[in-house]
C-alpha cells in the first residue's frame, strides 16, 4: 500500500519507509525531525514543472502530464517498478512538503506507481 503524507504530519507506525519524493533535498535536522528514510529528488518532478504548481496551484494536470513524461523516460524505471511492485506486499508512504493534499508532488507519483502497479503481472 501507498500512502501519501505532508512532512509535518504526524508519523504512524503504519507508514512504513518515508519517502521524501519533491525534486529538492531535505536538511539532516528536517530528515531526521520528520522521520523521514529516504531523500528521492531524482525521482520528483522536473524543477520548472513543480515551480509552475508551486505558482498556479490550478495547474496540476499540466504539472502531472509533465512528470509523468519525465517518468516514462526516466533512467529510474526499474526503481519505479520495483517501488510499484513493492507496493502490494508492504507499505511505504510518500512525503511532500504542499499546502494541497491531493495536488502535490507525492500524489501525483502515487498515481503514476497505482498505474505501473495495474501492468506489472501477478507473481
Amino acid at each position: 500500500m501507498i500512502k501519501v503524507k505532508h512532512l509535518l504530519e504526524a508519523v504512524e507506525k503504519d507508514d512504513g519507509q518515508r519517502l521524501w519524493v519533491e525534486p529538492i533535498g531535505l536538511t539532516k535536522d528536517v530528515r531526521e525531525w520528520c522521520q523521514v528514510d529516504h531523500v528521492l529528488p531524482h525521482l520528483g518532478p522536473p524543477m520548472k514543472a513543480w515551480k509552475v504548481l508551486e505558482d498556479h496551484p490550478d495547474a496540476y494536470e499540466f504539472f502531472r502530464a509533465q512528470y509523468h513524461e519525465q517518468l516514462k523516460k526516466s533512467p529510474y524505471r526499474a526503481a519505479l517498478q520495483s517501488l510499484a511492485l513493492a507496493s502490494r506486499a508492504e507499505t511505504f508512504t510518500l512525503i511532500h512538503q504542499s499546502d494541497d493534499a491531493e495536488h502535490n508532488s507525492a500524489m501525483a507519483l502515487y498515481e503514476y506507481l497505482s498505474d505501473l502497479e495495474a501492468y506489472i503481472k501477478p507473481e
